[in-house]
């Protein structure tokens, strides 16, 4: 049901789906909530233009284009509250946390008096004034207040995660986990780690939560490598934090990697090895035989600026000198080192990703000279001009960016009346260009052709 007000389009319609269909409730909430953000979101870009513009027909072709993605994310929030349901769980939304909050502040008059004070009820509320009174030491006299209400929200504002959010981030992009799949955790990773000194590559295998050094074969630098493992779920795609001294990094091997996901059926876990890029990877669980499943497109690597003392709320520390941080060699949006050329192909703009090893090479005598495998044919490439991974295409221009990361199908040269018929652009070392330039030309036919 949308409802249009008088002033529309000066104000933005509204969006209602009634509580007697068929349709389950959290998903006609889900619909609604995000119709109206899109709407919303909207309008507001057209106030910052200063147009006006009608947006019904608009939302309406966005709703159909996206229609299946509402559906399928509702059935999702359905699957989760039922599956909580039985567990025994109840999911509290946080708008309802925010509205319980300011009353239950209203009736303190002094919150340092509310972590020392025994009501008559304290039966009832001991649980909650003991996390209160913890606030209350830790964060001081503003952290304490009474009632369930606060004490909650208190509870979940204040969730933090096990692992520090610090070094470099490795995130999958691209990243969807299978309806079975619950979580996943990297064991041990490879990744190729570029020297800061002087740009040589070499690949790394670390073991989670264990401090790695090696020695760069060209000049020798001394490079420290740690990894930090995260979970993976279906609300986070961060693999993990790498601390690198003296390396950046260029891309992440998830062939080599080893894996273990947790069934959500049983709560089993089991290794998982042969992870490709761009492919779904589908296998069955060993215990409960549910069917699991998991899609990387591409990794992502970002650096994360530390805090200063001063940001941190540190008083009277020294000022001390910035350190410049060297950003990873591959980010997307910017260039490939060289735009992705190497010695072999000066013109091919781009890296082909080779799914016998899972690396990244210019070429394929780069992955030869490098390698000792038997070479197969590459399915994946990343754009040299935005660094946008992609499956393998010729002669094509980039999906993201649009630029044509190879030479056009034909050269500068004749190639049998195929290529270049232009004279003028004709290299110079065809024979072609200067073909009948010396003929003898009768008069009558000089004539004619003026």
């Amino acid at each position: 049901m949308v409802s249009f007000p008088d002033e529309y389009p000066l104000q933005v319609f509204s969006l209602e789906i009634p509580e007697d269909q068929d349709l389950p409730s959290i998903m006609g909430r889900h619909v609604c909530k995000a119709s109206e953000e899109w709407v919303q979101a909207k309008h507001a870009t057209n106030e910052l233009m200063g147009k006006v513009e009608l947006l019904f027909r608009p939302f309406l072709r966005w709703l159909d284009r996206n229609l299946e993605k509402l559906f399928t994310e509702g059935a999702r929030l359905l699957k989760r509250d039922i599956e909580a349901e039985r567990s025994g769980i109840e999911f509290v939304p946080y708008e309802q946390l925010k509205v319980t909050s300011p009353s239950s502040t209203e009736r303190t008059a002094d919150p340092s008096e509310s972590c020392g004070e025994e009501d008559s009820d304290a039966d009832s509320h001991s649980d909650c004034e003991g996390e209160q009174e913890e606030s209350c030491g830790a964060d001081g006299p503003s952290s304490g207040v009474d009632g369930d209400g606060e004490a909650t929200s208190h509870c979940v504002e204040n969730v933090k995660s096990t692992e520090p959010r610090k070094g470099t981030e490795v995130k999958l992009m691209g990243l969807h986990l299978g309806e079975g799949t619950a979580t996943v955790v990297a064991s041990r990773i490879t990744v190729s780690l570029q020297c800061s000194r002087c740009k040589i590559t070499a690949d790394l295998t670390m073991a989670r939560d264990h401090p790695y050094t090696a020695q760069c074969e060209k000049c020798s630098a001394h490079i420290s490598a740690t990894f930090r493992p995260s979970m993976l779920h279906h609300y986070s795609a961060v693999l993990g934090y790498l601390d690198l001294s003296a390396a950046v990094p260029v891309d992440l091997v998830l062939q080599d990697c080893e894996l273990v996901v947790g069934c959500l059926s049983c709560s089993k876990e089991e290794p998982l090895q042969n992870v490709l890029y761009g492919q779904n990877k589908e296998f069955n669980c060993l215990h409960c035989h549910s069917k699991l499943s998991i899609l990387v497109e591409t990794t992502r690597f970002q650096y994360l600026q530390p805090r200063s003392r001063n940001e941190r709320g540190d008083k009277g520390s020294l000022q001390q000198r910035p350190k410049f941080y060297r950003d990873p060699a591959v980010q997307p949006g910017k260039p490939l080192p060289q735009k992705g050329t190497c010695r072999h192909y000066k013109q091919s703009y781009r890296w082909l990703r080779f799914p016998c090893c899972g690396r990244a090479y210019p070429c394929d005598t780069c992955h030869d000279e490098d390698q000792n495998h038997e070479m197969e044919l590459a399915t994946r490439m990343i754009c040299g001009y935005c660094a946008k991974e992609q499956p393998y295409t010729s002669g094509k221009p980039c999906i993201s960016c649009g630029s044509m990361v190879t030479r056009g199908p034909h050269s500068s040269h004749w190639e049998g009346g195929q290529g270049c018929r232009n004279k003028i652009k004709m290299c110079r070392n065809d024979r072609q260009k200067y073909a009948n330039t010396g003929k003898t030309v009768s008069r009558k036919s000089a004539s004619q052709q003026k």
